[in-house]
């Protein structure tokens, strides 16, 4: 909807209200990049099938929460019905099935009291798993910091999940993790957990930053239509945050060169064969927005050294280069099962 046309609320009074809250501004958009959507359409394929996984490793600040936000929004309109749970795993020196299991009920949001018994707890697990999905009998279990879960928990996730396949549910697993990961991937190998390694790590990937500039395009797309505030306006992102250049025909799509540029030549001597982080490329939008408010206008044409500044503000310059370092603490350890009873 164009601010020209707007009959319902006067834009420019609501764009002076609601600056501050506005997503691009508060950089904390979920929009789609190149690898969320490649990302997507590897879950949705994988969620056709009866038992699945696909894990996915990524660098710090690469842009993987905001594809588990995209997955939560994705996964109820490609599949109705389906239930999703996104639990973030804990690396514990001592690890017990009875905390384990209380840990995901608890990012479930399950308010009825835990049992004690270890064989009740997990009856507890079952059953709310069962009900999560009972809409379609079909569940997405996303799991953040994979690379902290120990090869005991990837055997007890499997028995949960087998309990589900058997009252023909379909179950598809999403590992996320760090670099780590891919070691996690290599320890199954290598102490004989071929059955753990094909059930989770076997479709292990990359999931990349920000690479080239074509992996911006679907995100700018998305800031010029799909995207909506405040909501029930009508308004994209753009039309927004400059709505006189936008009814000129001004899109962020159309800036996607000057964009790619900006960061290249931010680079320095610093190497971004890893992509530029995504914290980067939201400061750098939230930048250009901010810097450009004021000239909002039918003849708004931003130049390249508009981009150069937003970039230069972001503090993409000064960013720690990406080091990756093994992880090398205590080896999780599972307790004795009488101790494990009442964790």
């Amino acid at each position: 909807m164009s601010a020209t046309i707007s009959e319902h609320f006067d834009l420019a009074k609501m764009r002076d209200l609601r600056w501050k809250a506005h997503p691009i501004i508060c950089a904390g958009a979920v929009l789609p990049t190149g690898s969320i959507l490649l990302a997507l359409s590897h879950v949705i394929k994988q969620g056709h099938r009866q038992r699945s996984s696909l894990a996915l490793w990524a660098h710090p600040r690469t842009g993987k929460s905001s594809c588990i936000e995209a997955l939560e929004l994705i996964v109820p309109k490609q599949f109705p019905g389906a239930g999703i749970l996104v639990h973030e795993a804990k690396r514990d020196t001592v690890v017990a099935e009875g905390s384990f299991i209380g840990d995901i009920l608890l990012a479930m949001g399950y308010e009825a009291k835990l049992k004690r018994g270890l064989p009740e707890r997990r009856d507890q697990l079952r059953r709310a798993l069962f009900a999560l999905g009972a809409g379609s009998s079909q569940l997405f279990l996303v799991i953040d910091e994979a690379q902290n879960l120990a090869a005991i928990q990837l055997e007890w996730l499997k028995e949960y999940i087998n309990w589900l396949i058997k009252r023909r549910y379909k179950v598809t697993v999403i590992l996320f993790g760090q670099q780590e990961l891919t070691c996690k991937r290599d320890e199954l190998i290598e102490v004989g957990r071929t059955d753990l390694h094909a059930r989770f790590t076997e479709n292990l990937m990359e999931f990349e930053g920000v690479t080239c500039g074509e992996d911006l395009l679907p995100l700018l797309k998305a800031c010029d239509s799909g995207s909506e505030f405040p909501p029930g306006s009508g308004c994209s992102y753009t039309n927004f945050l400059w709505p006189e250049a936008f009814g000129a025909g001004f899109r962020l799509e159309s800036q996607l060169p000057a964009i790619a540029c900006a960061f290249e030549l931010d680079s320095g001597a610093k190497r971004i064969d890893h992509g530029v982080i995504m914290e980067y490329v939201a400061r750098a939008l939230a930048e250009f927005a901010e810097t450009t408010r004021s000239r909002d206008s039918a003849a708004f044409s931003p130049e390249i050294g508009d981009w150069m500044h937003a970039v230069e503000l972001s503090g993409y310059r000064e960013r720690a280069p990406f080091v990756y370092r093994r992880y090398t603490g205590p080896v999780p350890t599972s307790r004795s099962r009488k101790a494990d009873q009442y964790a």
